[in-house]
């Protein structure tokens, strides 16, 4: 009886099946994942007008209308790796997506709104981001106009 070394060809036919339905499954969830940090950059990017917004809010008690009122650059100079442009629109930021963000997302838009609570100028502001939930008691400021499909959104803003 001859002993055999190492492996059948259906046992490696087996192995090479198993890792390309890992690698099947793996790269559209690392697709996702990419595009969800591109995004989580746009917010940071947006971020950078909240507190001149609560400025305006604080000594105005309304919110600024576009971005010269809010006291910001042009919505087209706003922009970043993967932003286009940031239009401040009745006190909501209105991120646009462009630059190196993938073709099918160029063009999408993030809102992200500040909360208050309507006729109390004095009570802190929040904020929301795309469609997350808005608390009871408090009121949104500007359009959500988030275009941005919810798999590729962070939890809070979905």
């Amino acid at each position: 009886m001859k002993m055999s070394k190492g492996f059948t060809l259906i046992e490696l036919m087996i192995v090479v099946s198993i890792i390309g339905i890992l690698a099947a499954v793996a790269l559209p969830a690392y697709q996702s994942y990419t595009v969800r940090a591109k995004i989580a950059e746009a917010i940071n990017l947006g971020n950078e007008l909240k507190d001149e917004i609560k400025l305006y809010y604080e000594s105005h008690h309304r919110f600024p209308k576009d971005n010269d009122e809010a006291g910001a650059p042009a919505p087209n100079l706003l922009i970043g790796n993967y932003v286009s442009a940031i239009a401040v629109e009745q006190g909501a930021l209105q991120v646009t997506l462009g630059n190196f963000v993938p073709e099918n997302m160029k063009g999408q838009i993030l809102s992200i709104r500040p909360l208050y609570v309507k006729g109390s100028p004095a009570s802190p502001i929040s904020w929301v981001c795309g469609n997350g939930q808005i608390p009871e008691g408090m009121l949104a400021a500007g359009e959500n106009k988030t275009s941005i499909s919810a798999s590729y959104l962070p939890a809070p803003c979905r």
